[in-house]
């Protein structure tokens, strides 16, 4: 007699337990077995200061749109500051300790040609193009080696960003 209502008590909570993944509405999809991705989970990242050289006659502010490139950097501990007129920039090179300068194509190659005296301590320049056609794009990543495309969500920011640090990081002399 008592094995009835516990075989049937099993059998509701076996059936409960198997169909709990089709009673959900928008959640079917997730259960304990599916993972998620996080992006870079556990990426250890290098500390550097950036400067952002945000010219407002370039395409640079039009390509970062809404992105507060200033405070995600800081988020994750880099040492970002923007400037946005060349005597800002001039002052910011000359004080050095940049390890990455990021502006405009067009603001590139002066910033490249100002800091090249530096020797081993001139910073990484990364141009942002402003939806480039596919030959610019790959002549600025011949010239420069590493690029960001515009326009870009704050997480392509940082990845284009953490790549060019762990390039300068395996690039710097030991020591």
């Amino acid at each position: 007699m008592k094995m009835k209502p516990l075989i049937f008590g099993l059998l509701v909570l076996w059936g409960a337990g198997a169909s709990s993944e089709l009673l959900a509405c928008g959640n079917k999809f997730l259960s304990a077995s599916r993972g998620t991705r996080f992006g870079k989970l556990g990426f250890a990242r290098q500390d550097a200061a950036i400067l952002v050289y945000a010219n407002p006659e370039s395409t640079l502010p039009k390509a970062i749109g809404d992105v507060p490139v200033e405070e995600i950097l800081r988020d994750v501990g880099y040492r970002p500051k923007t400037v946005t007129d060349p005597e800002q920039l001039d002052l910011a090179l000359r004080e050095g300790g940049w390890d990455l300068v990021l502006a405009d194509l067009a603001d590139s190659e002066p910033i490249r040609w100002r800091s090249e005296g530096e020797g081993s301590s001139a910073p990484m320049v990364v141009p942002v193009l402003y939806q480039p056609s596919r030959k610019d794009l790959s002549q600025a990543k011949k010239n420069y080696g590493r690029v960001l495309k515009a326009p870009f969500k704050s997480m392509r920011l940082l990845e284009a960003i953490d790549d060019a640090v762990a390039l300068l990081v395996k690039a710097r002399p030991a020591g």
